[in-house]
């Protein structure tokens, strides 16, 4: 009867729980993953380097592109509740090698983003305990950087749920604390931002472009409330939701956030990791204690990245070890329900990678920012194929418009538009660092694609899993994750 009536009798993502994530939760994921706070005090220093007072222009452009993005995303989160997010989207639009390069890309893009965020996190810790006089410099980077992570490895074994409720309540803390430092700062300086003369662009060929593709940075991960669905109560409802507002929210923060550093923050924020912000004299020693805030606020927010970007991670490799694609990776703890496999597999990795590359680099700033590059070409190249992906998808089930297949299309090319245009003008630059290293994960990528699918077609066809329903569930007279209208 099963056979017949297309009813699963397990479903393939089964192990992981279903209806425990509460909308705040949801949108908790999708918030962490961004790193709003962190970012607030950071890249729009490093963006007014390139464009000067075009800042505002800039994040107003990058905002309205990944809008356009998340409009892409929500044609398939309103349809099915994937727990790879853009991986399976792309995959029922594109079909498997598509979709499995856009998985691929989104493991380098979340997997970096942790690192990058490990190395801050570790970073403001170091200068935090500073104040309190412990000593500074690279051995206590890298020891608070390895204890977050061991942390970190441990919130996400426990559960969904608490990590969900900390990713929370470190962001709401660590946006109102970066934003009273920068209302201050603002006020104290009797309005700066604003009469000071406008930092010079750095006047480079393709400074503008370049300036947009790092504010689009500051948004990616945006999408990773698709990675929780089935663990959301009303997937369909509240996925959608997070992927609808978390770009609008964290826009409307960045374009506070601009209008308020000044222009010599920014130029300080281009050489060093931590913003120096230049507090008046007459502010005493308040300045001390809104620099603490600050560098509290902002570590707290590299954390709750963490968090963020090795569940959406743990996640996409789980999905891809129920569909055969890894091995090993596609089990669950049986008491808390996590991916723990994953986790277990990830953490050490995602530990011990940056941490090299800190003690190889010897520079904070140049590792976070190598990573985060890295990190860019992941999520930037899933973008591009899951906005290709959603005209094809809407097709396939009948109901494409010609709305939705004109900004599918439209933002696909101008994100491709862009980001041929950067590597065009930063060709033989040291820029071009990260691109390699990209481009060498995603060969990897490429082989493990012909020797672990392309002889197997029956792991081809599973590709792309999310929850369906179940028998079970027919007898179910309101399924937790159901959508009530």
């Amino acid at each position: 009867m099963a056979e017949s009536s297309g009813i699963r009798a397990r479903s393939p993502v089964v192990g992981l729980p279903r209806g425990c994530l509460s909308q705040l939760q949801v949108l908790a994921q999708s918030v962490s993953a961004v790193a709003p706070s962190a970012v607030m005090v950071t890249l729009p220093a490093l963006v007014m380097a390139e464009v000067g007072r075009g800042v505002i222009v800039v994040f107003v452009v990058a905002t309205l592109l990944i809008a356009a993005v998340g409009y892409c995303v929500r044609q398939f989160a309103t349809r099915m509740a994937a727990v790879s997010g853009l991986y399976s989207y792309t995959v029922k639009g594109l079909g498997p090698p598509t979709g499995f390069a856009a998985g691929w890309s989104l493991l380098v893009g979340y997997g970096a983003a942790a690192m990058a965020s490990l190395i801050g996190a570790g970073s403001y810790l170091a200068a935090l305990l500073g104040r309190a006089g412990v000593p500074q410099g690279m051995p206590a980077t890298v020891a608070l950087a390895a204890a977050a992570g061991a942390v970190a490895l441990l919130l996400m074994l426990r559960g969904v749920q608490l990590s969900a409720r900390i990713m929370l309540a470190i962001e709401v803390f660590a946006i109102l604390a970066a934003s009273a430092v920068l209302v201050v700062a603002f006020v104290a300086g009797g309005g700066a931002a604003a009469g000071a003369a406008p930092s010079a662009p750095s006047g480079t060929p393709g400074a503008a472009g370049f300036a947009v593709l790092l504010a689009i940075t500051a948004f990616v991960g945006f999408e990773s409330a698709g990675t929780v669905a089935r663990e959301a109560r009303h997937p369909l409802v509240t996925v959608t939701r997070a992927i609808r507002w978390t770009p609008i929210v964290v826009g409307v923060l960045y374009l506070f956030a601009a209008a308020l550093q000044l222009p010599d923050s920014a130029r300080l924020g281009t050489d060093s990791l931590r913003i120096v912000l230049t507090l008046p004299d007459r502010i005493g020693g308040g300045s001390s204690v809104l620099a603490a805030l600050m560098e509290a606020g902002i570590a707290a927010s590299w954390f709750a990245c963490v968090l963020g970007s090795v569940t959406a991670l743990s996640r996409t490799l789980f999905a891809m070890g129920r569909e055969g694609v890894l091995p090993v990776v596609g089990r669950t703890h049986r008491r808390f329900g996590t991916p723990s496999a994953a986790l277990l597999v990830t953490m050490p990795l995602v530990v011990a990678v940056p941490l090299a590359c800190l003690l190889v680099s010897g520079s904070s700033r140049a590792t976070l920012v190598g990573l985060l590059a890295v990190s860019a070409h992941g999520y930037i190249v899933a973008y591009v194929l899951v906005c290709a992906a959603t005209p094809a998808f809407l097709r396939r089930i009948g109901e494409s418009t010609l709305w939705t297949s004109a900004i599918g299309c439209a933002t696909a090319a101008c994100l491709v538009g862009l980001i041929v245009g950067v590597g065009v003008t930063s060709w033989g630059r040291a820029e071009g660092t990260p691109t390699i290293v990209y481009l060498a994960i995603m060969a990897l990528g490429v082989a493990v694609y012909v020797v672990r699918i392309r002889p197997r077609p029956a792991v081809a066809q599973r590709i792309g899993v999310y929850d369906e329903t179940t028998e079970a569930d027919l007898f179910r007279p309101a399924p937790p994750w159901a959508v009530r209208r």
